[in-house]
């Protein structure tokens, strides 16, 4: 597999900032980014999480762009941005359409010497900064990891969490912070990385106007922290409130530098990556020991590391697991390894960088990551060195990476608690909490920091419209096959991938109360063995080939590169057609499914939202969490699923997206070849549930031992063919769901109060053809939570009674419509919306008609939307965690 290589330009000012710049002109976007050489590996003993709370301070504001500014200019010029801080560099990017990306280099320069932390939004920003790690140590593997890496780097910089401790954090000073910034954030010490729809000498002119006046800091050394030699295996064991044991086991590995690195790539492909590995043989397949294993070759500048995580099966003995990953570990370092093995992980590796490359930003990102790491000609010759890794330089990597002396286990154990924690309470109706006396903030549910800003007091920038070149995303066919199977195409030649998905009207809605599991479960079976083909067989077929493959509850969808059209369209109607459904599959993937939903117990935001759903939709099939009930799934018997199947899958409930490299005929001669005797059939029609509406405020608590409760606020909402969708929609931007900051809620409940670290509302998101949720979200302390839910319903009481302003409305249509070429990047993407525009009957125009639509919405609309749909008297409040207790 030969792929051309990307012609990466460098320069260096002479300031010494360096600029990499990458040509991508198959869509109007740039993807522009800062990394600045510097991480929590050069932070000072007492100061760990300097640098990803710098991360976050560089969001509030300087002396030319005040706080959320930057988020505000952001969504009015239609982009996104983000930020990211791990142990050996901090990354800020943003992404816009072309013709308007400069505003990321005039950002990027003012911030790198001018902001001002102030400090009243320094202190709110600990806050959100603590919320954050309180999130990580309750999730199920946040300290366990954080436990692991600690005693592989002993004496050494990566041994701190990124985050930092929570000592170091609560000390940190303005003035600490201020000399941190001061010396690392210097042209000579980061790299601007622009990707996407440029000329690249025009760029680098760019990047010098708005850089080139900055003088250059200190000369900042290289970091050359010594790191200790392993001579002894090492162990940890915590305890926490969770249902599954989990199992990660972290080997020294080596940097990026390092030649080894290419064959250790290999490895972890060979170990885990795919249906055909041979830890998931071993542990998932034959001995079903374990739900999850997973290994990951985690590269970094001075070393790296190879983990392997497991969530084990309840009642399966951790020293088992331990062993039989022992024995596989031992076969690679001593037994033959087959040529087909590594080709097929070479495959997949190489597949992967192709399918990477379809969008700017993970270009940019790949780009500036092997820049700070070690170089950006990394990314030269990636697959040609991958492509030279034989079975010879796996197995001697094995040998020299995997000894046991040089791992350090560690298990996190399920605390004994008592039979059964969840006790609720306030199941009766309440009085909704008094808000007078709440100042109402905003606050969004960010991933890494996902942000985005802009200069309070500036009118907003008309966005103008969208460009989508000489663009194929106008443009798609369709045909309607004689057994009712409706077929979409569309052309997409700049890279040689093909995606297709098959969409099957069934799922959750689709099944009885007594049958909750039987859709996820028969989606789950479907790609498990068919008449011509067993599951190995299948798996085998799709990841020799480096392709993707996906069943689940609605169908399948599979993506390769286009040379492997053919074999891809009969894998996907070998599945969809011809699932055989063996008894022996079913009871493991019953086994899988059962596992699955008591390692989702241990997830208190999830568990809060099924609880949340439970209240909201009555006896409607959606008041199930998606996967079932215990019980239920444990009774369900082959013919519930085949009873499942035969009801709904039929070409004529069925939608076959197909997006990529290929020509329409050949495409739709290869699916009559491939779906034609497909038989079409009555499908059953659904019954009409009653959903009921709540009265007053009904309120149900879970208690959970964890440092963050949990809360989700709501009521039913609208189906995505509610003909006022689009004015809810543009609603949503400004109540709880714009860019950053720039949308209320987050605003006033993250920026300004600093409750909460993710916290978002929305009533839009879940439409479908049944009505979703109005559903409100923070993850904040347990003595917050009363001042959040008075924000929430605060800002919905508001968004009712006072008209938003021409400025809000206008900066919600401009990131709407601003942003809209984002979700068109992807062959993926594109299946997903011609899945949508048939589905939901929007027409061939919509892409095209969507920003008109958006533009149209008022003042007016908006504020009726909100009356007629939003109800801050009758809700359900959903909460998992641990109940405040006044001192």
């Amino acid at each position: 597999m030969t792929f051309p290589q990307l012609d990466i330009q460098s320069r260096v000012l002479d300031n010494g900032l360096s600029v990499l710049i990458l040509e991508k002109h198959d869509i109007s976007v740039v993807s522009s980014s800062i990394w600045y050489h510097v991480g929590s590996a050069h932070e000072r003993e007492g100061q760990t999480g300097i640098s990803h709370f710098l991360e976050h301070l560089l969001f509030k504001g300087t002396p030319s762009y005040g706080k959320g500014a930057i988020d505000l200019l952001t969504a009015t010029h239609g982009g996104n941005s983000n930020a990211g801080t791990i142990f050996d560099y901090t990354m800020y990017y943003f992404n816009f359409c072309s013709d308007r990306w400069e505003l990321a280099l005039e950002l990027e320069a003012d911030r790198m010497r001018n902001c001002l932390f102030d400090p009243q939004e320094f202190e709110a920003e600990r806050q959100v900064v603590l919320e954050e790690l309180k999130q990580g140590n309750d999730s199920p593997w946040g300290m366990l990891s954080r436990e692991v890496e600690r005693l592989i780097f002993p004496d050494h910089p990566y041994q701190h969490p990124v985050i930092g401790w929570q000592e170091d954090l609560e000390a940190l000073t303005r003035e600490d912070v201020l000399e941190y910034y001061h010396h690392y954030y210097v042209p000579n010490n980061a790299t601007i990385i622009v990707v996407g729809d440029v000329k690249a000498d025009r760029a680098v002119d760019l990047v010098a106007r708005h850089f080139a006046h900055i003088p250059a800091g200190d000369e900042i050394p290289t970091l050359q922290a010594a790191l200790q030699e392993q001579e002894a295996e090492q162990r940890v064991t915590i305890a926490q409130e969770s249902h599954l044991t989990r199992l990660q086991i972290g080997y020294r590995g080596c940097s990026l530098a390092d030649d080894d690195c290419y064959a250790l790539d290999v490895l972890d492909h060979l170990l885990s990556h795919g249906k055909t590995s041979r830890l998931y043989q071993r542990l998932v397949e034959k001995e079903q020991a374990v739900n999850f294993i997973s290994t990951y070759n985690h590269l970094r500048r001075l070393s790296g590391v190879l983990y392997v995580s497991a969530a084990l099966r309840p009642g399966v003995e951790g020293d088992l697991v331990e062993q039989m990953i022992d024995e596989e570990l031992d076969r690679i370092q001593h037994d033959t390894i087959l040529e087909e093995e590594v080709q097929k992980a070479r495959n997949v590796i190489s597949a992967d960088f192709m399918f990477g490359k379809e969008t700017a930003s993970g270009l940019a990102h790949f780009l500036g990551e092997c820049d700070v790491l070690h170089s950006y000609k990394f990314l030269h010759h990636y697959v040609e060195r991958i492509e030279a890794v034989s079975a010879d330089d796996v197995q001697q990597a094995a040998q020299k990476y995997l000894k046991k002396t040089c791992r350090t286990v560690g298990w996190a154990i399920p605390k004994g608690t008592g039979p059964e924690q969840g006790e609720e309470r306030y199941e009766e109706p309440l009085l909704a909490p008094s808000t007078d006396s709440m100042v109402f903030h905003r606050s969004s549910a960010v991933s890494l920091n996902t942000r985005t800003h802009g200069k309070p007091g500036t009118s907003a920038v008309k966005s103008s419209p969208i460009s989508f070149n000489n663009r194929h995303h106008c443009n798609h066919h369709r045909r309607l096959m004689d057994n009712g199977l409706t077929v979409l195409f569309l052309e997409r030649h700049d890279l040689p991938i093909l995606s297709i998905d098959a969409f099957v009207e069934a799922g959750q809605r689709y099944e009885r109360d007594a049958l909750a599991g039987v859709a996820v479960l028969t989606g789950e079976l479907l790609d498990e063995g068919t008449q011509s083909r067993t599951a190995f067989e299948i798996a085998s077929a799709i990841e020799s080939i480096g392709g993707f493959l996906e069943s689940h509850s609605q169908g399948a969808s599979i993506q390769v590169l286009s040379r492997d059209a053919p074999l891809a369209m009969s894998l996907l109607s070998d599945i969809l057609r011809f699932p055989r459904f063996d008894a022996d599959m079913l009871e493991k993937k019953r086994a899988l499914l059962l596992a699955s939903i008591e390692g989702d117990r241990d997830n208190p935001s999830l568990t809060a939202y099924n609880l949340f759903r439970e209240m909201v939709y009555g006896s409607h099939p959606y008041h199930r969490p998606r996967k079932g009930y215990k019980e239920r799934v444990a009774a369900l018997r082959r013919e519930d699923i085949l009873q499942h199947y035969h009801a709904f899958f039929c070409p004529n409930n069925t939608i076959l997206a197909i997006v990529g490299d290929a020509e329409p005929e050949k495409i739709f001669d290869a699916v009559e070849r491939c779906f034609a005797t497909w038989e079409s059939q009555e499908v059953p029609e659904l019954p009409d549930v009653t959903i009921p509406e709540a009265h007053g405020c009904i309120r149900r608590h879970l208690e959970r031992d964890k440092e963050q409760v949990h809360v989700y606020l709501g009521h039913l909402g609208v189906t995505r063919n509610n003909p006022d969708f689009y004015r809810l929609f543009t609603m949503d931007h400004i109540l709880g769901l714009g860019s950053g900051f720039t949308d209320r809620i987050s605003r006033r409940l993250r920026d300004e109060q600093g409750l909460a670290y993710a916290v978002s509302a929305n009533i839009s998101l879940t439409a479908e053809q049944e009505p979703g949720c109005f559903t409100a979200y923070i993850g904040t302390s347990p003595e917050n939570v009363e001042q959040a839910i008075g924000g929430f319903l605060g800002e919905i009481r508001r968004i009712r009674d006072e008209p938003v302003s021409e400025e809000e409305l206008e900066l919600a249509k401009n990131y709407i419509c601003g942003s809209y070429v984002f979700n068109f990047e992807t062959c993926a993407q594109l299946t997903r919306y011609l899945v949508n525009i048939e589905r939901y009957h929007l027409g061939d125009a919509f892409i095209r008609d969507f920003p008109e639509i958006v533009q149209e919405v008022s003042i007016e609309d908006i504020q009726q939307a909100a009356r007629d749909y939003l109800d801050p008297d009758n809700y359900y409040i959903a909460s998992a965690g641990k109940t405040h207790r006044a001192p």
